[in-house]
């Protein structure tokens, strides 16, 4: 049942990814299957941050027309790196969770625009580095407000995930 609930989820954020850019121009700077990736990694199973990264980022660049396998190989190395630091760090702290989605989008951003210039392939918003850097800053606090309300709503239908999150801190320190 959990996982059917963690797959509707990376299936809705793709599809809202889908549409939301269409109507709303500030969506063009939120990646909402990074959000979600983000969320899945802070939960302390290297597994799933590497497997919910690895759909979310395919899935991605199957709907988003880009090269195949870029946006997957992404955000499979930011959700493996990210479950791997909060297994080893307690990163339950709202404050360093808004860190860790700010840190992400920035490296997201960056692993994307850098495989597409080994690539030799051009990117939509980055023509020139004055552009690269507004698309960061852009992407960087789109991902980083985003959050908050996307992971209030996810907290709340993962509650089990969190009970989970606090038996590991106690094995990990009291044991």
């Amino acid at each position: 049942m959990q996982t059917l609930k963690i797959v509707i989820t990376v299936i809705i954020a793709l599809l809202l990814q889908m549409l939301l850019p269409k109507h709303l121009r500030v969506f063009q700077y939120i990646e909402l299957p990074l959000i979600v990736t983000v969320f899945f990694s802070l939960m302390r199973s290297p597994m799933l941050g590497m497997l919910t990264g690895a759909a979310a980022g395919l899935g991605g660049d199957y709907i988003g027309g880009g090269i195949p396998g870029v946006g997957g190989f992404a955000k499979t190395l930011i959700g493996y790196v990210i479950s791997t630091v909060s297994v080893k760090f307690p990163l339950d702290n709202p404050l360093a969770r808004l860190g860790i989605v700010a840190l992400s989008s920035a490296t997201h951003t960056i692993l994307v625009v850098g495989l597409y210039l080994i690539l030799e392939q051009s990117i939509q918003h980055v023509g020139a580095w004055s552009e690269f850097g507004k698309t960061l800053g852009f992407k960087t606090l789109g991902d980083t407000l985003a959050s908050i309300p996307i992971f209030m709503v996810l907290n709340r239908l993962f509650p089990d995930q969190a009970q989970a999150k606090r038996m590991a801190i106690k094995r990990r320190f009291y044991e």
